[in-house]
């Protein structure tokens, strides 16, 4: 067992605080048209998830309850099996999770065009309640150990589905779409979450009592997500 205690910056709301149980608004588009707020807001989101070690953050972690959230994955550095995620802003998120049994046939590389090809198969919409497919299977659904900002030094395995495709607002506001698979599909859908009010010890079967401490985390524990595979494409 090793000791990685982490230092999440005091900003940052922590459970408890009621902000985190709402549901965000969304933006307007003459929300979106002010270019000055939203890179001042953008800035200190960049900074509070950097100095906290995490790779997303959503809008209401910071006390603002706005569908936003930001996301990066520097794949490399985590030795994760999947390409690195460009540290992106979703404005207004929808995400759709996919409902069907199947298998990627092929070693997932992040480059190919339409590598996923999700929209030929049946989706829902993810939202506070519905967010896994209605027969959930190994080949649908991935399970992972995710841990919080907002809920530091914690960690819980939860079960997502295992692709989505998610349809935003960037910061130019222009309309965008990407297909996620795996621990980046995960990693999507655990950020969307923030806006329906949910955080992830909310998908523990047994809530508070599924929580380990990081410093009670096994080394095949802590390594455990180095074995998840994830891949994506932009579509739009």
């Amino acid at each position: 067992y090793i000791t990685m205690t982490l230092n999440i910056a005091k900003s940052i709301v922590k459970l408890g605080n009621g902000i985190l149980k709402q549901t965000a608004l969304p933006w307007t588009k003459e929300e979106l048209r002010d270019t000055t707020r939203l890179e001042k807001l953008l800035d200190t989101m960049v900074r509070e998830m950097r100095s906290s070690s995490g790779c997303g953050i959503a809008a209401p972690q910071i006390g603002i309850s706005k569908q936003l959230f930001l996301f990066e994955l520097d794949a490399r550095e985590s030795d994760l099996k999947c390409p690195n995620f460009p540290l992106t802003a979703f404005f207004n998120p929808r995400i759709e999770i996919v409902d069907e049994d199947f298998v990627i046939p092929r070693p997932l590389a992040g480059s190919s065009k339409n590598l996923l090809n999700l929209t030929r198969f049946k989706r829902s919409v993810h939202s506070a309640t519905n967010h896994l497919p209605r027969v959930a299977t190994a080949n649908n659904t991935i399970s992972l150990w995710e841990s919080c900002l907002s809920v530091p030094n914690f960690y819980g395995r939860v079960t997502r589905s295992r692709r989505c495709i998610i349809s935003f607002t960037d910061i130019a506001g222009q309309s965008r779409a990407i297909e996620a698979d795996g621990i980046i599909a995960a990693c999507l859908q655990h950020e969307n979450d923030h806006l329906h009010g949910r955080v992830y010890i909310e998908r523990l079967k047994n809530g508070l009592n599924d929580l380990v401490h990081i410093d009670e985390m096994s080394e095949e524990m802590l390594t455990d997500v180095q074995r998840l595979t994830g891949d994506f494409q932009i579509t739009k």
